[in-house]
């Protein structure tokens, strides 16, 4: 015998029964009447609806972070900054310059004089303080940056107000630190008068025909330019 469901149960007696004769008409209306109302009665409840189930964002995997947060590589880095060696701000290598009136405002130090040559330096104009222009037959050649206090000094990081520097650089920082922050292929030769104290350290941009020497001596950075390799090969300023 199968079991009667749950929504059935107490409905199943109010079955009519057989017709045992006639039945006067409000009898049967009443009767009728009582079987909807019992029927309605038994209607099954309505399903209850589940709330949406909203998904969970898909999770990043731990790999795919790992490489979102990854350093850039060395040659991307030097890629990205190379461009500063032809540049200090609106100053550029290998321009031409002395015939623009802006060029007035710079100070020449009289080397060209003194030297009975084509090669001058200038300060002072659009350059930050405490850095020069070499300038080689009208032609900006590089940029410098010299140690201004003692050169025994060593400064741990870059003061405010020091000029931005091609690779982060600074005067009185670490040779060692100096090197690690350089694309590689810098090499290190001893320098012309402070050796063994002192070395060159020196990179180049080949592919644009650009370079950076910084002069070190006991381990700490004196001097920085950067420019026209042949420039940057100058150990005495225009000679």
């Amino acid at each position: 015998m199968q079991p009667v469901r749950p929504w059935r149960q107490g409905c199943a007696h109010h079955r009519r029964p057989r017709r045992a004769g006639a039945v006067s008409g409000p009898i049967m209306r009443g009767v009728l009447l009582g079987v909807v109302v019992t029927l309605a009665a038994c209607k099954p409840a309505e399903p209850e609806v589940a709330p949406a189930v909203v998904p969970a964002p898909e999770a990043v995997s731990a790999p795919v972070l790992a490489a979102a947060a990854a350093p850039v590589p060395a040659q991307t880095a030097a890629a990205a900054t190379s461009a500063d060696l032809g540049r200090l701000g609106e100053l550029r290598i290998n321009a031409p310059f002395g015939k623009a009136p802006g060029d007035k405002a710079f100070v020449s130090a009289g080397m060209r004089e003194l030297m009975e040559g084509d090669c001058e330096y200038y300060d002072g104009g659009s350059l930050p303080k405490g850095m020069s222009m070499m300038v080689i037959a009208d032609q900006i050649a590089r940029f410098e940056m010299d140690v201004a206090d003692d050169p025994s000094i060593k400064v741990d990081t870059r003061p405010v107000d020091a000029p931005a520097l091609p690779y982060g650089l600074w005067v009185g920082m670490s040779a060692i630190e100096a090197k690690r922050r350089l694309p590689a292929g810098a090499v290190t030769s001893p320098h012309a008068y402070a050796s063994p104290d002192g070395d060159y350290l020196t990179w180049t941009d080949k592919a644009n025909n650009l370079a950076i020497r910084l002069e070190t001596l006991n381990g700490l950075v004196t001097s920085i330019y950067w420019g026209q390799p042949e420039a940057v090969e100058l150990i005495e300023g225009c000679a």
